[in-house]
């Protein structure tokens, strides 16, 4: 017996190996888990907390009776679980008790959580993902976090993301989070951990949940969601449906005094647009503006431009002709969701089951954006050069200067056209079906498990963008225009009139219907992805070792990954405003095969209740980049009853998405600080940067006051008159900035994919205790340690980045890839930064998790939950030769968070209170010099760059309420606030928001992740 339980065992070893040198396919684990939820009052547990006793040798024979099970982590089913990972389980009630909506909310408020990659809260952000929910576990990016669906590949869109908000919360029955790799156990994107969305099964009955919520005061921002389910368990099977419609109203950026205005509501006046609603032009090096209600064709009705009066101390006290276009954008993106979902099994035979699982889910986001700033500066075309620049002509009309007693020229203009702000409508459909057959069977004593199925995700959608304008159309309305005998001004000339043109009156405070309905054109963007293939998985005991079974599981399988993203013909060929962009096609097959081994080593003795070792080797061959092999090692040690020890250490990998490998080439105008501008950028303080600046290095012109006084700039006359105390980065052509950073004002940024880039790579270490003291009922701590290294990230360099590198550190490549040019005032034009393999991630810390049942009191029960994340170090460095980036305690990089929660239940009545805490960071001073601007550590030094002043930003605590209601007629009635002393988070002032070396997705100076005002909401349950 024993030699043919060796045979078997050697045979399935080389028919992995086998098939592990043959080809190789994907993988993920099967569906229910078997960690204990948490119960009662809802906070998320440790799933590990639950101190498991080792049954005894009289009970092996009928555990083996017991119904296996998959946990997130593993693919071995098995009766008897013991986490060699921390895995965090949240429960259906957990996400009710909390207060949030949406799956997607609840996971962004996880301690080991940091900053989105995308918000909800950048009306300038753009592309297929935005308006999705997603998770970026241990500060590593949303897209190193898997997502499944009852142990199954949820799929992503093209650019790797997943959102969250497809999952309809009505359909879960818990969510286990595992903050650990797992790329040997499920493939690809795992760096970081893994989020498993489990199911109901076995659902009897009916369900109505609905929720309403708004922000208080205000009166904005109303969310709501209404779900229905019902499900029914045969003798032989189970059906589940359910239908959900969830929606989020968009909030205004007006409406918060953190975004009304470029740098809040405590410096109202500073960071205005140069640029308004009333045109202006330049003539002779002078911008001048339409005086309100003044005639544009009389140039008398024009002044010159006017800047901002500003104190000693940085204060603006009296914006001049300057503009706030904030509260025309929104704050909070306005979005919906419905959602359609069945699951269902049937027993063909008694050991033989199969399922299924289809869902459809659409969604449609809608963000704002201030109106188009209509300028020649801004007008490009690399397609059609006679489209860049557009001046007015001197033949207008309109012109001021086509008048008597003046010289006719051709004007450049520059206006924002508020009357039609920007909108960016994103509508998603997204379908999903998984297919499968499972059975059991045995031989001798021993179970073995398999299934086999097929799963097909899709992403279908279609973005439109209004307040673009059509270039054609632009150039034939500010060319020669005239008054015709029957008073109608047309485009042309006498006797050669454009027909159907209608000429703009560029200058005005206001444009006609018929002039916007000409020169207006929306934008079309139609996008798309694909993820579907097969999957089997074969599990089992195999061995009967002294301290237990030795189990196993091997598969194999297959995924094909297409998408793209196709805009519409006049943007793409550079014939409107819109940002144009190549369109992307492409796509990949990956083949997997893998094996996990579980070994009961030792049991029963002296300091070792018990001690296995979890072993797991997974094979990937891509057919863009060929194969990777990623090991995993897990060891679980239970010295006595009350204490566990486990640790991991394994491999792991990202693929690159299909838009990583064939993103079209785009043009994009991304903020961005120039380091040479001797006001605002890092010349003013660091002296390495002051001289590459001044001399010039690889390739770049000397910006030094001599240089500046021989070039003659776009305006024709020196750049040392508009820079008389040396070189600044421009707001609009002629006009310096007022305060850190801008955008591209005479040729966009290009940005694009790259073909030939190789997976991420990473190593990832866990090793941590599980202590539930026998002596003290009720409690539990876990506390684990977490270390990851990924390797050859795909990113791509960031504007600032490439200038910094040029500047700072002299690295001619980076120099090469923008140009400085007189004409265009010496300010950066024509970069490019693009998609590449470059530089580490280094990332460490603890995970801490307390939780104490307390013993029933006359008065009720009460439960203390607390889950903190704490950083050690957060580290990374963009490629070779670039100082390390220490980013712990900057930007959206906290060196802790932490949730703590008491809750209380007394027969039907339960109440629980949240503290959410963010921990203090750091932001760059907005200007040293400036007193009102806060600097408190102004002579910071930033390892690798020297001295940067930095200012501390506080910590902050929201504190969130809920008091339900369990009523006799099954219903539940929950009324609770977040953030019930409407707590404000801090401001940043210094451009990590949006242009700093790190980055969190937001345009104002907030940070998204920070509650916007207290919000209020009631949420009814009705079982039947």
């Amino acid at each position: 017996m024993k030699s043919q339980q060796r045979k078997l065992l050697y045979v399935l070893i080389c028919s992995t190996l086998a098939g592990t040198l043959g080809a190789g396919v994907h993988a993920q684990s099967t569906a229910s888990n078997a960690t204990t939820q948490s119960s009662g009052n809802a906070a998320p547990s440790t799933a590990a907390a639950q101190s498991a006793q080792a049954p005894s040798a009289s009970d092996q024979t009928q555990t083996k009776t017991l119904k296996t099970v998959t946990v997130t982590g593993s693919l071995i089913r098995s009766v008897d679980v013991e986490l060699a990972q921390p895995v965090v389980t949240i429960s259906q009630q957990d996400i009710q008790r909390q207060g949030f909506a949406t799956v997607g909310q609840f996971l962004q408020n996880l301690s080991s959580a940091s900053a989105p990659d995308i918000s909800k809260s950048d009306p300038d952000e753009a592309g297929p993902d935005v308006g999705g929910t997603f998770v970026d576990l241990r500060n590593l990016g949303a897209q190193r976090t898997l997502v499944l669906l009852d142990g199954k590949r949820l799929g992503t869109s093209f650019d790797g993301f997943t959102n969250l908000d497809t999952i309809p919360a009505s359909i879960i029955d818990h969510i286990d989070v595992l903050a650990d790799g797992a790329s040997a156990i499920y493939g690809s994107d795992a760096i970081a951990g893994v989020v498993n969305i489990v199911t109901k099964k076995d659902f009897n009955g009916g369900e109505l949940d609905t929720y309403n919520g708004r922000y208080m005061p205000g009166g904005d921002g109303d969310q709501g969601q209404y779900a229905v389910t019902f499900g029914k368990t045969y003798t032989r099977g189970s059906i589940l449906f359910t239908a959900q419609y969830q929606k989020q109203d968009a909030i205004d950026a007006g409406d918060r005094p953190y975004s009304a205005y470029p740098l809040t509501a405590n410096f109202p006046y500073n960071g205005w647009a140069s640029l308004g609603t009333q045109g202006q032009f330049n003539l002779n090096n002078q911008w001048y503006v339409l005086n309100q209600g003044g005639n544009t064709q009389n140039i008398n009705d024009f002044h010159p431009v006017q800047g901002p009066t500003s104190l000693n101390n940085g204060v603006v006290t009296n914006p001049g002709d300057y503009y706030n276009p904030n509260p025309e954008n929104t704050l909070l993106s306005a979005t919906n969701m419905k959602n359609l979902f069945v699951q269902g099994h049937y027993d063909i035979l008694k050991n033989l089951t199969a399922d299924f699982t289809a869902s459809y889910n659409e969604q449609g986001n809608t963000d704002e954006l201030a109106g188009f700033p209509l300028s020649s500066a801004a007008l490009f075309s690399q397609q059609y050069p006679q489209y860049t620049g557009m001046e007015l002509s001197q033949y207008s009309y309109y012109n001021p200067t086509n008048a008597p007693g003046q010289t006719p020229t051709d004007l450049q203009f520059q206006r924002i056209v508020a009357e039609v702000p920007r909108l960016s409508m994103n509508k998603v459909e997204n379908f999903r079906i998984s297919l499968g057959v499972e059975g059991n069977f045995s031989i001798g004593e021993h179970l073995f498990n398999w299934d086999a199925y097929y799963y097909d995700t899709r992403y279908e959608g279609t973005i439109l963008e209004t307040g673009n304008f059509s270039l054609p159309n632009l150039f034939n309305a500010l060319g020669p225009s005239f008054q015709a005998a029957n008073g109608s001004v047309e485009c042309g000339t006498p006797g050669n009139v454009i027909a159907g043109c209608v000429p703009l009156n560029v200058l005005a405070g206001r444009y006609s219907p018929a002039m916007l309905n000409y020169i207006l054109v929306n934008g079309y963007e139609h996008y798309g992805s694909s993820e579907k293939g097969p999957q089997v998985d074969f599990s089992g005991d195999i061995l009967e070792l002294p301290a237990g079974d030795l189990t196993f599981a091997i598969g194999a399988s297959h995924r094909s990954v297409s998408g793209y993203d196709t805009p519409d013909v006049p943007s793409s060929e550079g014939l409107t405003t819109n940002l144009a962009g190549a369109p992307t096609a492409g796509g990949f097959g990956v083949n997997e095969t893998w094996l996990e081994l579980n070994v009961p080593l030792l049991k029963d003795l002296p300091l070792v209740q018990s001690l296995s070792l979890d072993v797991a080797d997974r094979f990937s061959h891509y057919s863009n980049f060929g194969g990777t092999n990623n090991r995993q090692f897990k060891i679980t040690w239970k010295p006595i009853d009350d204490l566990m020890v486990r640790g991991s250490y394994g491999t792991g990998f990202r693929a690159p998405t299909v838009g990583d490998l064939y993103g079209g080439i785009s043009t994009t105008y991304p903020f961005y600080n120039d380091p040479c501008d001797v006001v605002y950028g890092l010349a003013r303080y660091n002296t390495a940067v002051a001289k590459n600046c001044a001399s010039g290095v690889g390739g770049q012109p000397a910006l030094n006051q001599a240089a500046l006084n021989a070039a003659v700039g776009g305006s024709g006359q020196s750049l040392g008159t508009e820079f008389p105390a040396g070189f600044m980065q421009e707001q609009s052509p002629g006009t310096p900035v007022v305060s850190p950073g801008g955008t591209p004002q005479y040729a966009p940024f290009t940005s694009g994919g790259n073909p030939n880039l190789r997976p991420e790579t990473s190593k990832s270490s866990q090793i941590g205790i599980v202590y539930s003291p026998s002596y003290l009922s009720g409690f539990n701590i876990t506390l684990d340690h977490f270390h990851y290294i990924v390797r050859n990230v795909i990113s791509t360099v960031s504007p600032n980045e490439v200038l910094n590198n040029c500047y700072e550190l002299g690295i001619t490549a980076d120099c090469s890839r923008f140009q400085r040019t007189a004409a265009d005032d010496y300010q950066v034009s024509s970069m490019f930064f693009g998609e590449e393999n470059q530089g580490w991630m280094d990332v460490a810390g603890y995970d801490l998790g307390l939780s104490y049942t307390l013993p029933k009191f006359s008065f009720g029960q009460f439960k203390i939950d607390s889950n903190s994340t704490y950083y050690t170090h957060n580290n990374s460095e963009q490629y070779a030769g670039v100082p390390v980036s220490y980013n712990n305690g900057f930007g959206g990089y906290w060196r802790m968070r932490s949730n703590v929660t008491l809750g209380w239940q007394y027969q039907n009545w339960g109440a629980q209170w949240t503290l959410r805490y963010f921990s203090p960071l750091k932001d760059p001073c907005y200007n040293e010099q400036f007193s009102a601007f806060p600097c408190t550590l102004p002579n910071y030094y930033l390892p690798g760059s020297g001295v940067t002043p930095m200012t501390q930003i506080p910590s902050v605590t929201m504190n969130d309420l809920q008091v339900y209601w369990n009523a006799p007629w099954h219903g539940t009635i929950a009324l609770g606030v977040n953030n019930i002393f409407n707590r404000t988070g801090p401001y940043f002032y210094g451009g990590f928001t949006s242009s700093g070396p790190i980055t969190v997705d937001s345009q104002y100076a907030y940070n998204a992740s920070y509650d916007f005002g207290r919000f209020v909401y009631l949420r009814y349950t009705q079982k039947f």
